[in-house]
């Protein structure tokens, strides 16, 4: 995502006439005036604004306060059809951006994160012509969280897990929670059990409301063997980040989904 800078000013569109033109655009379901930017030093702006292409046509697009994105920013294809679209969030990419192609097709959805002052694809979604999900270029995954957890120890698990990075001895998922056990109590607890959709453990120490915290490593394990039949063993770590917000309820009391993923666990277990 490159940094954004602009200072908007209007642009006027002379006609034989030398009249001025204001010039409109559908932005959000709502008709608004644009003013576009060709200086790139204003740091005051606010209104909708963007920039251009030499044909007039929109090259970009979104609202701005004092020169920064402040809503959805839109790229747009010269012949007029939208590029990509999503949120920035201090000049770098942040949420589900949506893509497409020149002809209006949509090809992916990403989620991106801010981590250490950079943007971080942290799930992908890719689309084919018919608008199916292809499965080997997509990573993404599915969590099955209760609504609702109670105080103390709650169970949790990954639901779905599809990743685009495969080993040739196979491919480890565990869950590193941030569980908070008391006011200042923060610890990381790492869940796993040999496949790809594991149980993990959310600890609540208190009622009411609360964001939870944890992301998925997933290990590649590769194995390579030399001209000596020397087999060399390598592990690589990629991470997928999540947050959630949850209500705690007292003791007594326990989601239908909570219950549901302890009954899935005991059976699991049972057969296994």
């Amino acid at each position: 995502m490159k940094k954004l800078s602009y200072i908007l000013v209007t642009l006027v569109f002379l006609s034989c006439k030398t009249e001025k033109k204001d010039v409109y655009q559908e932005y959000n379901g709502q008709m608004v005036k644009v003013e576009f930017d060709d200086s790139k030093t204003d740091s005051t702006f606010t209104g909708y604004g963007g920039e251009y292409y030499p044909n007039g046509n929109l090259k970009s697009m979104s609202y701005f306060k004092n020169g920064e994105p402040a809503d959805t920013l839109f790229y747009y294809y010269e012949n007029g059809l939208v590029k990509e679209k999503g949120l920035v969030k201090n000049n770098l990419s942040i949420g589900w951006w949506t893509y497409f192609d020149k002809n209006g097709k949509l090809t992916e959805k990403s989620e991106w994160l801010i981590l250490r002052d950079s943007s971080y694809k942290n799930q992908s979604y890719y689309f084919d012509k018919k608008g199916g999900i292809k499965t080997k270029p997509s990573t993404y995954f599915k969590l099955d969280i209760p609504d609702t957890l109670r105080v103390g120890k709650n169970l949790a698990r990954i639901k779905n897990y599809v990743t685009n990075n495969y080993g040739n001895e196979g491919n480890l998922i565990s869950v590193i929670m941030d569980n908070q056990y008391s006011e200042s109590k923060i610890q990381k607890d790492t869940f796993g059990d040999g496949n790809l959709k594991p149980f993990f453990g959310i600890y609540a120490y208190k009622t009411g409301k609360l964001k939870i915290q944890g992301k998925i490593r997933e290990q590649i394990l590769n194995r390579t063997i030399d001209n000596d039949s020397l087999h060399t063993f390598t592990i690589s770590e990629h991470y997928k980040y999540f947050e959630k917000d949850i209500y705690v309820w007292n003791k007594d009391k326990q989601s239908e989904s909570a219950k549901r993923i302890g009954n899935e666990m005991k059976e699991e277990y049972k057969n296994n």
